[in-house]
């Protein structure tokens, strides 16, 4: 079966979060602001679409982080309560996990996120992956997680908006890979199209991924 690739996985993730906003502006005829969406209607599409794209993969939604690692020879697992309040998650879950379907070995952890205006509002998101990735989680196995989100602007000048923000995030991360990156972990941004609705916004989708480096 063809391996499926980190990009690939991230292009299905993006699909998901346009697939949602067409739901959304169907569900309430073009007239309502897409920062009006649920989160969740973002999240069961991106996962469907993640699953689509994987059939290699086990898809999990709400997963329980303190199980997000293949089980340690010799050690025993952290309890969840332990697992919980090292990394400061106040329910103990990711929105979805991918796991290798054979070995059930978790390989990626996404969460997902609406109408991001500042990056600040996802940082406890990246450093709960980036702890995963590290060793945080004894025996862990995920070789990348990303923060889906979309970023939005209801100004006539929402184009210039959006583009004039991506350029902020992007300097912000340059801080963010010295202070919460680490030596072996990368961290990038990836930006979608900007559009425009019939509603009168503009959004694009975008993913802060953070890899870890070989």
């Amino acid at each position: 079966m063809k391996r499926v690739s980190k990009q690939e996985l991230i292009r299905a993730a993006f699909t998901g979060m346009k697939v949602a906003e067409r739901k959304f502006s169907s569900l309430t005829s073009n007239s309502v602001y897409l920062n009006r969406a649920p989160e969740y209607l973002l999240t069961v599409n991106v996962a469907e679409k993640l699953g689509q794209s994987a059939p290699n993969h086990l898809t999990w939604l709400e997963f329980q982080l303190s199980q997000a690692r293949s089980q340690p020879r010799g050690h025993a697992h952290r309890s969840a309560h332990e697992t919980i309040k090292s990394h400061g998650r106040g329910n103990g879950r990711c929105d979805i996990l991918m796991c290798w379907a054979a070995s059930k070995e978790p390989r990626a952890a996404f969460e997902i996120k609406r109408d991001v205006q500042s990056l600040g509002k996802i940082k406890s998101d990246v450093e709960r992956i980036l702890y995963l990735m590290g060793d945080g989680v004894e025996g862990n196995t995920l070789q990348f997680g990303a923060v889906m989100f979309n970023t939005m602007a209801e100004s006539s000048h929402g184009r210039h908006v959006i583009k004039s923000r991506v350029s902020q995030f992007r300097e912000q991360l340059e801080d963010w890979r010295t202070t919460i990156g680490g030596k072996k972990r990368r961290l990038n941004i990836i930006a979608g199209s900007i559009k425009k609705r019939r509603a009168g916004d503009y959004w694009a989708p975008m993913a802060l991924v953070a890899e870890r480096i070989q």
